[in-house]
């Protein structure tokens, strides 16, 4: 269902219908100073959504392949799960159909300049111990480039004294930061299930607090650890179809059926809808 969604989407981006956020992002572009710029960079978000969502569909292979294991693996199901939140909040944060069209321009060119530099890092390590200054020069240069070039076109690049980008800003509008402030997009995208982002982070990390207070059976030990999911792909759904105009309601619904069954809720319960659902609990 998630990647029929999804195969939905990616294929309206091309061609957004009128009226939708995307639609509404490429007239912003047509009417800037450098629209071919401007739909560039709004296309090196797509691709972005694009990669994470292939590594979404890795980590739910991989989640199957646990869960036919023999052996009650919690951590690494729970670290999988992560690894979807995580991709899923980053999907949510550049397809935000609420957001701007300026404040969009902002964050698609904040994460392709994360994509250039993140490795800087690494390489100036690698430099420390010895080795060729090549590559660090290169990608040093391509971080500058990116830079100017983004400049180019009126955003606001910040750097920090050694040189990394820190945010970009349309002049008047909200900073994008090119370090991704995971948890308040956890807590803005999918309150309900801000706890998981939590809990499989000491999993992710091997927590002792986490290792210690593992305990109950093992079917409650998976509902707990798969049924985030539920709210996760909801929040992906709403961020990603809204974002390119088309109608999300039917799947919101049937993933909340889903979400009922899996906690094992009467469905006369106070949650059989899905919107009163997200306006309550």
């Amino acid at each position: 269902m998630i990647a029929k969604a999804s195969a939905q989407a990616l294929v309206s981006f091309h061609a957004p219908p009128e009226g939708s956020a995307a639609a509404r992002g490429r007239q912003w572009a047509a009417d800037s100073d450098h629209p071919e710029l401007v739909i560039g960079t709004y296309s090196c978000g797509g691709q972005t959504v694009a990669t994470l969502l292939i590594a979404m569909e890795e980590y739910r292979q991989g989640l199957l392949v646990l869960l036919k294991a023999e052996k009650m693996l919690a951590l690494p199901i729970m670290n999988c799960v992560r690894a979807i939140h995580d991709a899923t909040l980053r999907t949510c944060s550049l397809a935000d159909p609420k957001l701007s069209s300026a404040d969009r321009l902002a964050r698609c060119a904040a994460d392709f300049i994360h994509r250039i530099q993140g490795g800087v890092p690494a390489l100036e390590a690698f430099r420390l111990m010895g080795d060729d200054e090549d590559d660090l020069r290169v990608a040093t240069e391509k971080r500058g480039g990116v830079v100017e070039l983004f400049r180019s076109i009126g955003l606001l690049v910040k750097l920090k004294s050694n040189g990394q980008a820190q945010n970009v800003q349309w002049p008047g509008g909200k900073a994008a930061n090119v370090e991704i402030k995971t948890t308040d997009l956890s807590l803005e995208h999918a309150p309900h299930t801000h706890y998981a982002w939590n809990l499989n982070s000491g999993a992710t990390h091997s927590n002792p607090w986490l290792l210690h207070g593992l305990h109950g059976s093992w079917d409650e030990m998976l509902v707990v650890s798969i049924a985030p999911l539920l709210d996760i792909s909801d929040a992906l759904v709403r961020n990603l179809m809204g974002y390119v105009g088309l109608p999300f309601d039917p799947l919101l619904q049937a993933t909340h059926v889903q979400r009922l069954a899996l906690t094992q809720r009467d469905s006369e319960g106070p949650y059989t809808d899905h919107v009163y659902y997200y306006g309550q609990v």
